[in-house]
């Protein structure tokens, strides 16, 4: 997994980083090219909806635009109304493909396909790594 270091910021202000398990995740620094993305994305994204913090919402385009330009499939959150709500507005719109995972009601590994089908799941199949 990766921690941006957007992320980062964002953790430290109420919690020290160190509470986390660092060795667990893989350091993302924000660099040129999640810039230039997070601008294409600003502008795709048009007006942010009224009550949503500026700030808030350009933090979470950087989240997005990191992953867009990393290749990363999914970014996990307890963020639905900023996070999720803007990177499925820019994925249904076919803008990118990340999906935006949102914890605040659980995990569920089935969200992990594509097509969010309901079977029963094998977790010690080996597309699953080691749980």
């Amino acid at each position: 997994m990766y921690f941006s270091a957007i992320a980062a910021a964002e953790f430290a202000i109420k919690q020290p980083i160190t509470d986390l398990p660092l060795r667990n995740f893989r350091d993302l620094q924000f660099n040129i090219p999640h810039g230039v993305k997070t601008a294409l994305l600003m502008n795709a994204l048009g007006k942010r909806d009224d009550n949503d913090n500026r700030v808030t919402v350009f933090n979470d385009i950087k989240l997005i635009a990191q992953a867009t330009h990393e290749k990363i499939p999914f970014i996990i959150s307890e963020d639905a109304s900023s996070l999720f709500k803007y990177c499925e507005r820019l994925r249904t719109s076919k803008v990118l493909e990340v999906r935006a995972i949102k914890l605040i009601d659980g995990f569920d590994p089935r969200v992990l396909y594509e097509d969010d089908q309901q079977g029963k799941l094998n977790l010690s199949d080996p597309e699953f790594g080691s749980w």
